[in-house]
């Protein structure tokens, strides 16, 4: 089945919310869903757990970039529950026929 990966760039604003929103209900209608945060929404990640939190119970997985990790200086343990650290290589394995959302 087709799944969705979404590439979440921004951390507020309407981009972010109608791509999680997006996320849940197609997660929600049973299709796989993988979030990978980057840059201004792993920032945003802590002020957003609320909305990850929902995508993790309808079984989304949720990614934070490693490499921004890094240069942000952001620990593994700072990430919301339900966030796990990967790389891009990660976040794209597996993907093939998906659909691909930048946000």
């Amino acid at each position: 089945m087709s799944g969705l990966l979404l590439i979440l760039c921004e951390g507020e604003g309407g981009r972010v919310r109608a791509g999680l929103e997006l996320a849940a209900t197609v997660a929600a209608m049973g299709r796989p869903v993988r979030v990978l945060l980057k840059g201004a929404a792993l920032r945003s990640a802590p002020r957003l757990h609320e909305q990850f939190a929902v995508l993790h119970e309808l079984g989304a997985e949720i990614l934070a970039c490693q490499t921004d990790m890094a240069d942000g200086g952001v620990a593994a343990a700072d990430l919301p529950p339900g966030v796990e650290a990967a790389g891009m290589l990660h976040a794209m394995r597996g993907t093939d026929g998906w659909q691909l959302l930048l946000a």
